[in-house]
C-alpha cells in the first residue's frame, strides 16, 4: 500500500519537474529588449546597386497613457527609420545600430516595395525573409507605385498605424491577397504570382474637406515573371482575376444594356473552377468562374422587374465579368506570367507532359498555351419579391 502511495506522488509530481527543467533551459528576451517591426518598406536605393531599407515600429510609449508610460501623450504611436546599403540585410544591420532594442520581424504583418525595386526583382529580399528565423511565411507583400514610403504616410483614420490599414487591406480579400509562401510556392514551381498594386496620394477629409491627407488605397495588381514585375492589371481586370482565384469577397457590378437602363448587382457567393484538358499534345485549360447575386440597383423605368429583365442582366453580367477575364489573362500571357498557376494543373494531371514544359513554362504558357473563360452567374432577386406576371 505504501508503494502504490509512492508510485502516485511520483505521478504527480514528475511532470512539475519537468515543467521546471524546460523553465531554467529556455533563453528568455524580455519584451522592453525588443523592437517589434510592424512593416517594412523597401526601395530601389539613389545609387546603383543599393537598397534602400524603412521600418514601422510601434512605441510603446504612446501607445499607452502617456502620464502612467512616462511617455509623450501626443505624436504618432509609431517610428520610421532608414537606411540604405548594398544589401537588405545589410541596411537592417545599419539601422539595429542606432536603436536601443532589438528586431522583433515575428510581428511584421506586411512588406511594400516600390516599383523601380519591384522591376529589378524581388529574389534578394524573398531569399532574406525567408532566412531570418524571426518572420514567417504569411507576411502580405505588395508593390507601390512609385517610392514605398510614401504608403506608410497615409493618414491611417480608423487605425492606429499605417501598418494596420495595409493588413486589413489584404485582410478583407477585396482583391488578390499574396502572401510570401504563395510567392516562394509559385517561383519554386516556375510559375507567375500578382501582387496587390497600391495607390497613393492626397484626398480630402470627412472632418475637413479643404484639408488634403495622404492617403493610400488598391489600384489594381501587380504580375510577377521570376520574382520580378513585368505589367499591372487595372482594376476591373484585377477583380476578375481575384474572383479566379477565390480571394474575392462580396464583388459588386454595374451593367448597362441601353443608355438609360443600368443595374448594379452584389453578389452574394462567388467561386471558381479551373480544369484541363490536352488537345492535340497542348493543354487547354478551362477557367469557370459561378456566383449568385442581387440587385441592390434599378432605376424605375419602364421596364418592370420582369424574367425577361432578370435575364438580361444575367446576360450582360456574365459577358462583362468574361470579357473582364479574358482580357487579364491575355496580358498575363503577353508577360508569360501564370497568375493562376495553370502550370501545377498540367502537373497534377499530366505529369509526363509537365516533365517536358516545366523548364521553359514562362514561354510555353506565352506561345502555346489556350485558355477558354466560362461564366455562370445568376441574379437571385431584385431585393424585393419578382413580378412573375406584371399587369
Amino acid at each position: 500500500m505504501p508503494i502504490l502511495k509512492l508510485l502516485n506522488l511520483l505521478k504527480l509530481v514528475l511532470p512539475l519537474t519537468l515543467l521546471t527543467g524546460c523553465g531554467f533551459t529556455m533563453t528568455k528576451v524580455e519584451i522592453n529588449e525588443q523592437t517589434f517591426v510592424f512593416a517594412m518598406y523597401v526601395n530601389k536605393g539613389q545609387q546603383e546597386d543599393t537598397v534602400e531599407v524603412t521600418i514601422s515600429a510601434p512605441l510603446p510609449n504612446r501607445l499607452t497613457s502617456g502620464s502612467q508610460a512616462g511617455g509623450q501623450g501626443g505624436g504618432d504611436p509609431y517610428a520610421m527609420v532608414t537606411k540604405t546599403s548594398s544589401t537588405v540585410q545589410d541596411a537592417l544591420h545599419l539601422i539595429q545600430r542606432d536603436l536601443s532594442r532589438r528586431f522583433d520581424f515575428s510581428h511584421t504583418k506586411v512588406v511594400i516595395v516600390g516599383k523601380s525595386f519591384a522591376e529589378a526583382g524581388l529574389e534578394e529580399l524573398t531569399d532574406w525573409l525567408q532566412r531570418e528565423p524571426t518572420t514567417n511565411l504569411n507576411i502580405y507583400l505588395m508593390v507601390a507605385p512609385g517610392d514605398a514610403k510614401k504608403v506608410a504616410e497615409l493618414t491611417p483614420v480608423f487605425e492606429q498605424m499605417p501598418s494596420e490599414v495595409l493588413t486589413r487591406f489584404a485582410d478583407q480579400h477585396n482583391m488578390i491577397v499574396t502572401n510570401l509562401k504563395d510567392c516562394l510556392y509559385a517561383e519554386s514551381a516556375n510559375q507567375g504570382y500578382a501582387l496587390n498594386y497600391l495607390s497613393a496620394g492626397l484626398k480630402p477629409m470627412v472632418a475637413d474637406q479643404e484639408k488634403l491627407e495622404p492617403w493610400a488605397g488598391i489600384q489594381g495588381t501587380a504580375l510577377f515573371r521570376h520574382h520580378k514585375l513585368v505589367a499591372t492589371l487595372p482594376m476591373k481586370e484585377s477583380l476578375a482575376v481575384s474572383w479566379a482565384v477565390n480571394e474575392v469577397k462580396g464583388p459588386l457590378y454595374t451593367v448597362q444594356w441601353s443608355e438609360d437602363k443600368k443595374a448594379s448587382v452584389f453578389l452574394i457567393t462567388s467561386s471558381s473552377k479551373k480544369s484541363v484538358r490536352m488537345v492535340s499534345g497542348h493543354p487547354v485549360f478551362t477557367v469557370k468562374l459561378s456566383g449568385t447575386g442581387d440587385v441592390i440597383y434599378k432605376p424605375k423605368q419602364k421596364q418592370l422587374d420582369t424574367l425577361q429583365v432578370k435575364e438580361l442582366i444575367e446576360r450582360e453580367l456574365n459577358d462583362q465579368i468574361a470579357g473582364h477575364l479574358r482580357k487579364a489573362l491575355r496580358t498575363s500571357q503577353r508577360v508569360g506570367s501564370d497568375i493562376l498557376q495553370l502550370g501545377m494543373l498540367v502537373d497534377w494531371n499530366y505529369p509526363d507532359h509537365w516533365q517536358k514544359v516545366s523548364a521553359n513554362w514562362p514561354d510555353y504558357y506565352k506561345n502555346e498555351v489556350e485558355i477558354q473563360v466560362v461564366t455562370d452567374i445568376k441574379v437571385r432577386n431584385f431585393g424585393s419579391v419578382l413580378r412573375m406576371n406584371p399587369k
